[in-house]
């Protein structure tokens, strides 16, 4: 949505220089932007075309002013008021369907910059509703998450199968337990259609409600970044070394210890020997000369 103002109010302003001013208008045009054709009626498809990109990877093509219809990256796609196109060799296409009748405009931008503008003119007035398209509603919730399988029912009278789609092919992917992919048709049963929806990517995301020819209906919800969950595996390792690792610093340091005391004590013994051998010897000539002197 942000993208799309940033359009809306680019082209206005290129509206007003190209009246005030032809120099500075036509320095903001650097794209060729064509419609083929360039007039249709209500419910039919024009070729959007962008040349001369260079080097963009990604075209941005937004409706200006009133949208007069849906723009899409695949004809007969559902739609959406901005879609992003991917660009070959400084070319881009996105898809124009017509839901009303007047003028209007299609702008391609590099998401900051309009480099290119090109006008549809819709013929016929839009269709009265009849038995097969009476307020078509789709129910969703609008706010969901990444990879969050969500309930999508929509209202619809008057139909056997109704089809479901994206304004893009990366956004998700619907299911109803016999088919599954960015666009399905199924089955209607008293007036409901009911699948599963999975969004693939964060963002705006277009669901839109067709039968076959015509969008019926569409809905847009937000989809939300699943949320990073960190790892419990790597939390015990740290408490477990940690608690190991006092125990053999004791071990380690007593071992050089033991024979320094077991070496001092051989001292000691074999010095207290020398001693006794010592104090001994000085004693036996004592008690020899004291004998014949007492008798």
């Amino acid at each position: 949505m942000k993208r799309m103002t940033r359009l809306v109010t680019l082209v206005t302003l290129t509206a007003l220089l190209a009246v005030g001013g032809g120099t500075a208008a036509s320095a903001r045009g650097t794209a060729t932007v064509t419609a083929n054709p360039t007039t249709v009626a209500v419910d039919e498809t024009t070729t959007i075309t962008a040349t001369g990109l260079g080097g963009l990877e990604d075209a941005f093509f937004g409706l200006a002013g009133s949208p007069g219809g849906l723009l899409s990256t695949q004809s007969g796609g559902a739609g959406s008021t901005d879609v992003t196109s991917p660009a070959n060799d400084g070319q881009a296409t996105a898809y124009f369907r017509a839901t009303q009748a007047g003028t209007f405009t299609v702008a391609v931008g590099d998401g900051e910059t309009v480099l290119g503008t090109v006008s549809v003119t819709v013929s016929g007035s839009a269709p009265q509703p009849t038995a097969t398209s009476q307020s078509p509603i789709i129910e969703v919730d609008s706010s969901l998450v990444v990879g969050q399988k969500t309930r999508v029912e929509a209202k619809v009278d008057g139909l056997q199968t109704v089809g479901f789609g994206l304004d893009s092919t990366d956004g998700g992917s619907f299911s109803d337990g016999s088919s599954t992919g960015p666009s399905i048709t199924t089955a209607v049963t008293n007036g409901t259609a009911t699948v599963e929806f999975t969004p693939a990517r964060a963002g705006s995301v277009t669901i839109a409600l067709s039968d076959g020819e015509t969008v019926l209906a569409s809905a847009v919800v937000q989809v939300a970044a699943a949320a990073v969950t960190p790892s419990a595996s790597a939390t015990p390792t740290p408490s477990a070394t940690s608690a190991t690792s006092p125990t053999p610093a004791p071990v380690a340091d007593s071992a050089p210890v033991l024979p320094w005391i077991l070496l001092v004590v051989a001292i000691l013994v074999i010095a207290g020997l020398i001693v006794w051998l010592v104090v001994s010897r000085r004693r036996g000539p004592r008690v020899r000369r004291s004998g014949p002197t007492a008798d």
